[in-house]
């Protein structure tokens, strides 16, 4: 063996290197001090990266394979964190499928709060489990490429990969003191496993560094700006199925919620009110829980038109999804979809909406001629509920005024136009307008004659009530920016709200009260498309907004409710939707193993390149060595190399490459004499041509031909880089 090979493995199989490059793991659990209480997460991250250190140097010890020992010390990573959080679901230590269940709903459960929560988090959830599992394999990693692949500073990229998002992620505390630790470690685990004799001299390079940053970077320019990666204090908007005729459906910033690609501009439609207590439009939960499969049937083309629309989701968040009126058909979606069929409400399954989930729907927006409209009758809603409204005064005179207004109206249709012309010919919009209170909202409201469009819809469903017509209001956005081609960018200052009148034969259609408000494409109102096109005023970045507009009932979709129909099928035709515990866990855990398989031949290959491109061992020792691994041979250092020769010749193998090759190395062994360059290249294509025929023959055990693709070390000693000899 030579110098440089015993320097190498020394350093490589001490104990002290291997605790070393555990303290660069150990810093890398402190820095979750800006993510996570310190009392809650410190033991639990600090065991887990001191496990996968003892797991790894005693499976190096008992030279267990590269790729057996990774997939056992993860799977062990995995099973102590398990123990950890959720140790009740373990079977004598196993990590079953009821561990999996729990562990996929944690981490759903914190997946969706991201971007509403802010740390420090609570260790017990779905994030601190995901922290583990990263500690635990930047771990794991680190010793594989320091002890397995002859790597040295690719042992500190899985850790500093780590470090860097908990950075990015956690809070600005601890930041001088967590970067200098673990600064300090990685320097000194590197400079040992690069020279175990400079371990003194190198932990007193390593403190010096540490001070000198601790003075330096707190006092560099730029360093107490704020973070480049920030958190957006805007984290979502929630448009709750509630019209108050004192509040307000939303704000007027230019927060994108959603934007969407369609054929033609609509009002984007996320829900419809029918419940009225004189004061509020709701909706009732079961109305929702009760969301399921089957989409509106198809309408009459004659008297609608048809608008495809893909929808793609940016800060709207709850579970009502946006989309012209009615859905009929799914083409595409993100996520499991469920429609409620009777309110025309789009839902989300499982959790809110997030940012990307995207779908593509076909909806019916009706448009029937006015002659139509005149002709047909509004008795028989698909409920009675759709007429009530309270019994008192304020409901009473509001009665007597929407009958004034329509005294002149022969039909259903008629009175629905002679109420919106009211309100848009005496009426002006405006924000800028004191809240409406006591118990006489709507009274009061016809009598200061401007106001929201909340306040314009509501009132004229409470009118169209009082004299007969089955109403609702509806809240959604109007088209938002359109780029010319297509694409519309919907902004907070675009939720709007509708009133809907029912017609027997043709469903319920919109109408439009509110001034400067109008629906593409709704020529039976007679009213123009509008909306409001005014410069919207930015977020607040002082205080960060509510994500909630107001409390309303809860728009959870029930267990049972099934998604909306996929291109090709019918109504009838349901597909389960997916479930909220997670993919089944033997699935995954089999697709990362597969993907390991496939990549790991590569890495073998590259870290044996990288190795031959930085050894000292001379050009000639290495074509021995390689020569004698392929041959298998393994004995030890009492033979010479020419009898070394000799016990491979009787192989059977006519040429006299090997007593060439063990004449040179005795030479540079014993006379110090080098081979000139072409007597090594003659050397080395003999060696090549011997390796090539034996290869032929087989000569390796099956195993041995495996392994050398799979495990970095076999593939190093067949490539001359490590010697299973004393030479």
């Amino acid at each position: 063996m030579t110098a440089t090979s015993r320097a190498i493995r020394s350093s490589t199989t001490r104990p002290v290197a291997t605790l070393l490059l555990a303290t660069t793991s150990v810093a890398l659990a402190v820095s979750f001090s800006r993510v996570f209480e310190a009392g809650e997460y410190l033991p639990g991250l600090v065991s887990v990266a001191l496990v996968a250190h003892v797991v790894a140097f005693i499976m190096r010890q008992r030279t267990v394979p590269t790729l057996a020992a990774l997939i056992v010390q993860l799977a062990l990573v995995y099973v102590f964190n398990a123990w950890i959080h959720v140790r009740d679901t373990l079977w004598f230590g196993l990590p079953l499928g009821r561990t999996w269940t729990e562990v996929s709903a944690r981490i759903g459960e914190s997946a969706d709060l991201l971007g509403d929560v802010t740390p420090p988090l609570e260790f017990a959830t779905g994030f601190g489990f995901v922290a583990g599992l990263a500690v635990g394999a930047a771990a794991v990693l680190a010793d594989a490429f320091a002890f397995r692949a002859a790597g040295r500073g690719e042992a500190l990229v899985p850790s500093s990969v780590v470090f860097a998002v908990a950075a990015i992620v956690g809070e600005d505390r601890h930041r001088l003191l967590v970067t200098v630790l673990w600064f300090t470690t990685a320097i000194v685990a590197v400079a040992t496993l690069r020279r175990s004799r400079a371990l003194p001299a190198t932990i007193a390079l390593a403190a010096t560094i540490a001070i000198l940053s601790a003075w330096i970077g707190p006092r560099l320019p730029g360093a107490d700006a704020e973070a480049l990666i920030g958190r957006d204090a805007d984290s979502g908007r929630i448009v709750e199925p509630l019209v108050d005729v004192r509040g307000r459906l939303g704000d007027r910033s230019d927060t994108v919620l959603f934007r969407v690609v369609s054929d033609r501009p609509a009002y984007w439609r996320l829900t419809s009110l029918a419940e009225f207590d004189g004061t509020t439009w709701g909706i009732k939960d079961e109305e929702l829980d009760g969301a399921g499969g089957r989409l509106a049937i198809g309408a009459d083309p004659s008297s609608s038109w048809f608008v495809t629309q893909t929808v793609t989701i940016e800060n709207l968040r709850g579970n009502l999804t946006p989309a012209a009126h009615e859905a009929t058909e799914l083409r595409a979606a993100s996520r499991s979809l469920y429609y409620a069929l009777e309110s025309g409400t789009l839902l989300v399954s499982g959790t809110d909406l997030a940012t990307s989930d995207s779908y593509t729907i076909v909806s019916a927006v009706a448009d029937p001629p006015p002659f139509v409209l005149d002709s047909a009758s509004s008795l028989a809603p698909p409920s009675t509920r759709y007429l009530d409204y309270p019994d008192n005064d304020e409901m009473r005179a509001l009665g007597d005024i929407a009958r004034d207004i329509t005294a002149g109206s022969a039909t259903g249709y008629q009175a629905a136009i002679d109420l919106q012309t009211f309100f848009r010919d005496n009426f002006t919009y405006s924000l800028d307008v004191p809240a409406l209170e006591g118990d006489d909202a709507y009274l009061d409201f016809l009598e200061r004659g401007s106001g929201y469009c909340e306040q314009f819809a509501s009132t004229f469903a409470a009118m169209a009530r009082a004299i007969g017509l089955p109403s609702r209001v509806a809240i959604g956005f109007t088209p938002g920016e359109s780029n010319g081609q297509g694409s519309y960018t919907v902004r907070s200052q675009h939720a709007h709200a509708w009133p809907e009148v029912w017609f027997d034969g043709l469903g319920w259609l919109m109408f439009e009260p509110t001034p400067g408000r109008g629906a593409p494409d709704r020529g039976y109102t007679g009213v123009e498309p509008q909306q409001d096109e005014s410069t919207p005023a930015p977020v607040a970045t002082t205080v960060a907004p509510t994500t909630t507009i107001a409390v309303a009932p809860s728009t959870t979709v029930s267990s049972g409710a099934t998604p909306t129909t996929l291109p090709g099928q019918s109504n009838n035709d349901l597909v389960a939707a997916p479930s909220d515990s997670g993919p089944n866990g033997l699935v995954v855990i089999f697709v990362i193993l597969m993907l390991v398989a496939l990549a790991w031949p590569v890495v073998v290959r590259l870290l044996v390149s990288r190795a031959a491109r930085t050894t000292t061992v001379p050009p000639l020792l290495i074509l021995w060595r390689r020569l004698l691994a392929e041959e298998g041979f393994g004995r030890g250092s009492e033979l010479t190399p020419s009898e070394i020769a000799r016990e491979l010749n009787r192989t059977g193998t006519d040429d006299d490459v090997a007593d060439r090759v063990a004449l040179a190395v005795e030479r540079l062994l014993f006379a110090e004499r080098s081979p000139s360059p072409d007597e090594l290249e003659a050397l080395t294509a003999a060696v090549e041509a011997r390796i090539q025929h034996r290869r032929t023959l087989k000569v390796l055990p099956a195993r041995r031909r495996v392994m050398r693709h799979l495990s970095p070390s076999a593939a190093m000693e067949l490539a001359g880089l490590r010697s299973a000899t004393e030479i």
